[in-house]
């Protein structure tokens, strides 16, 4: 097969209930090998005690349309994970790697937050989670947050995750 710039599109099976990118990164290696290009639309991140998660898109992944790809669609129901390839009259569906490129820059784009300093926010998870504070800094372009919590026997300064937190009402 000539070098393309497709990329296959897969779809997840929606039966399966909490797949994460661990979950979907093995799925691809195991039926497609590990040499193949892929492109799965959540973001992990480690983050002090927190993880930072955005997921753009849900039940799809990406994988570089080549020759190892189009044997591994042969094996994808091998995998719980995948209910198959785009597939509609009579051929695979693809996008341009121009599309996974501006899908990348969105999923990077969604990790940061504009807060000004001074809001007030409500933390989703982690320890802090379902306090409200306030936002004293903003660090990494907005992905990690500054925020004061005041406890009535203490004040606290976190380094919070933008994806784990809202404005608060």
């Amino acid at each position: 097969m000539a070098k393309t710039d497709q990329w296959l599109i897969l779809e997840l099976n929606d039966t399966i209930e909490d797949v994460n990118y661990r979950d979907i990164k093995a799925a691809i290696v195991t039926v497609f090998g590990a040499k193949v290009d892929y492109f799965i639309p959540i973001h992990h991140e480690k983050m002090g005690s927190y993880t930072s998660t955005s997921v753009l898109m849900e039940g799809y992944a990406f994988i570089k349309d080549c020759l190892e790809a189009r044997q591994g669609i042969n094996n994808i129901h091998e995998s719980k994970i995948f209910s198959g390839a785009l597939f509609y009259s009579g051929k695979y569906q693809t996008v341009n790697a121009s599309v996974i490129t501006d899908l990348k820059r969105k999923l990077r784009n969604s990790l940061k937050k504009r807060f000004q300093i001074g809001t007030r926010v409500m933390i989703l998870g982690g320890i802090f989670k379902n306090l409200v504070g306030e936002v004293i800094g903003i660090e990494e372009d907005g992905k990690k947050i500054m925020v004061k919590i005041k406890r009535i026997s203490r004040e606290m300064i976190a380094p919070i995750p933008s994806t784990l937190l809202r404005k608060a009402d």
